[in-house]
């Protein structure tokens, strides 16, 4: 069997949450015999290396261009369709894909996030594919305009509310197999739709744990892992530096707050005080990080799906504080006995502090947390049957669809015709 990915950015190195699930299911799929094919936008020039093939069989890459993108962008949102549609969208890339299908003939097709479903649907490949859309866009997109962090960014979210809703319905009733991270996000996608797709599936993260919980950790170390491209993780770090920390340094004046993850603005990199707060950037080996450790904070509010970060964290053996928000993500969570899930700053504070100045009840939460995570969250337990689509389900909406469909399905304010993009 010979399976089609379409990423809108290089999945190497594993820098983000994003890439580490497109390359865990990638993986996955290796050990069901598929053969991958990987056609992915890139912006940087990237020098293949021999590991790459060992994961994607055939690599097609695309350079995204940033002016094309800002004009896409413009046009989708002109024609009432997801700004990151238009962002992502390019006719050299759909000229590839069109190759692709003659040249490799694949079985099947999965499209990274939302933004590259368009393709599938121009190549009229729906029956064929499954739409990893892994988060409820619009329910974080909600939950940001209310965020801290880059204003620009914010009124994006705030204008692309509307027309992400719009089009998740429009997925979710016509691919056969739309796979989210989480039952919350299901039942929010459920509840938005008239009619209950069939379409909608959980397969969870899994995470990659260390084979024995570290016998060293500094007790004075807090640290944040997230990628800090997004405004869900700014915000995270902000709240926790100016509403937390300062608290925690009341009772431990040496308290270091590392902030680990890839592409960190400067809003982020001003924090960065050379005593109490580092900020590492992209890290090549996070476990080691990590590990180091003495406690992981997790004080997201705006979030969708399940948090990686919590994972990783307890996979280190590390023992995580956490905001209500995005413990439900995770069922296994028990506040006091593998995690503390607290919401008021001050218990968020004092939680880490106590975990700082206890090692025999760190120990215990680590330990448990540890196990929870090394018995439950295995890639390969938590993505057992994600190659199958049922055939017989065409989302329970149309019976025949496409890009142009939706459009001219659109408010008349809607003004141009999508013809042009087949």
């Amino acid at each position: 069997m010979k399976l089609c990915i379409l990423s809108p950015r290089f999945p190497f190195p594993e820098n983000g949450g994003d890439v580490l699930r497109i390359n865990n299911i990638a993986r996955y799929l290796k050990s069901k015999n598929f053969e991958l094919v990987l056609i992915s936008f890139y912006e940087d020039e990237i020098r293949l290396k021999k590991e790459y093939f060992a994961l994607y069989d055939t690599i097609y890459m695309i350079k995204r261009k940033k002016i094309v993108s800002l004009a896409m962008s413009l046009i989708f949102a002109l024609t009432g369709r997801p700004i990151q549609c238009g962002y992502y969208f390019s006719f050299a890339f759909l000229k590839q894909l069109r190759r692709t299908i003659k040249r490799e003939l694949p079985d099947e097709y999965i499209s990274h996030l939302l933004r590259m479903t368009p393709y599938l649907e121009l190549t009229r490949q729906q029956k064929n594919s499954i739409v990893e859309m892994t988060d409820a866009l619009s329910k974080t997109y909600a939950l940001s305009v209310k965020a801290k962090g880059n204003i620009v960014k914010k009124c994006i979210y705030r204008a692309e509310l509307s027309l992400i809703r719009r089009y998740e319905k429009y997925v979710a009733a016509n691919f056969p197999k739309v796979v989210l991270v989480s039952d919350a996000d299901i039942a929010y996608l459920q509840k938005q739709c008239s009619k209950t797709p069939k379409s909608l599936s959980v397969y969870t993260n899994g995470v990659e744990f260390l084979p024995s919980l570290p016998e060293k950790y500094d007790r004075n170390k807090i640290c944040f892992i997230g990628n800090m491209r997004t405004l869900q993780n700014q915000d995270a770090v902000f709240h926790f530096v100016q509403d937390i920390f300062p608290h925690i340094k009341k009772s431990v004046p040496d308290a270091m707050f590392v902030i680990i993850g890839a592409e960190p603005p400067e809003q982020i990199q001003n924090l960065a005080d050379g005593k109490n707060i580092v900020v590492t950037g992209f890290v090549d080996d996070i476990q080691s990080v990590v590990s180091g450790c003495c406690v992981a904070v997790a004080p997201v509010r705006v979030a969708a799906g399940i948090q990686n970060k919590i994972l990783v964290a307890l996979g280190c053996g590390v023992p995580v504080v956490m905001t209500p928000l995005i413990a439900r993500a995770i069922p296994e969570l028990k506040d006091g006995e593998n995690c503390f899930i607290k919401e008021d700053e001050n218990d968020f504070g004092e939680k880490c502090v106590y975990l700082m100045q206890n090692d025999e009840i760190r120990s215990v939460i680590s330990k448990n947390g540890y196990e929870m995570v090394k018995n439950q969250y295995s890639w390969n337990e938590k993505l057992n049957g994600y190659e199958i689509i049922a055939k017989n389900i065409r989302g329970g909406v149309l019976k025949h669809s496409n890009f142009v469909s939706y459009c001219h399905k659109l408010p008349r304010h809607a003004a141009y015709s999508c013809g042009w993009a087949v």
